[in-house]
């Protein structure tokens, strides 16, 4: 399985993501195996498909399943929604969510 951890330099909120893509992954028994790219402009930014800092694709494949509909690649701060709430980094349900579509698909 292949999990990418996209940021900027200067970004807040990459390392609250790596924590807790980390924590996921333990708990549901996936190496921890992280690429971790760093975006350097906007140019980059288009090239490697980046939705915003912090970005987590598994198997190639947005968390929130932005990436095949989406083509607004920038270099800003993301938000991640969790109910009626959002943050800069997306919660653990939301990437245990993820991580459970992918390995569905795998079946």
């Amino acid at each position: 399985m292949k999990v990418e951890l996209l940021y900027f330099d200067g970004c807040p909120n990459h390392e609250p993501a790596l924590r807790n893509l980390k924590e996921v992954m333990q708990e549901i028994g996936i190496p921890d195996e992280i690429e971790i790219i760093q975006v350097v402009d906007n140019d980059d930014a288009t090239a490697k498909r980046f939705l915003g800092s912090p970005s987590i694709r598994i198997n190639g494949q947005d968390l929130e399943q932005r990436d095949e509909t989406s083509h607004n690649y920038i270099m800003c701060c993301r938000q991640y929604r969790t109910g009626s709430t959002a943050q800069g980094y997306p919660s653990k349900d939301l990437i245990k969510q993820a991580f459970q579509r992918v390995m569905s698909r795998q079946v």
